[in-house]
């Protein structure tokens, strides 16, 4: 389940939008959705760079 971004997307949005959280508090949940990101658009470039032309 951690490894499935709209989960810390949901956690995210709601601790903003519903209890006015700052960053302090959000942090977490930011650095796993820039992780996974990370982590999805390496796989993709490794895909891309190994297609045929």
């Amino acid at each position: 389940m951690l490894a499935v971004p709209t989960a810390h997307f949901v956690m995210l949005g709601q601790s903003i939008l519903f209890r006015g959280a700052g960053l302090s508090i959000v942090w977490p949940q930011l650095l796993a959705l820039v992780a996974i990101g990370t982590v999805f658009f390496l796989f993709a470039l490794s895909r891309l760079r190994k297609s045929p032309g």
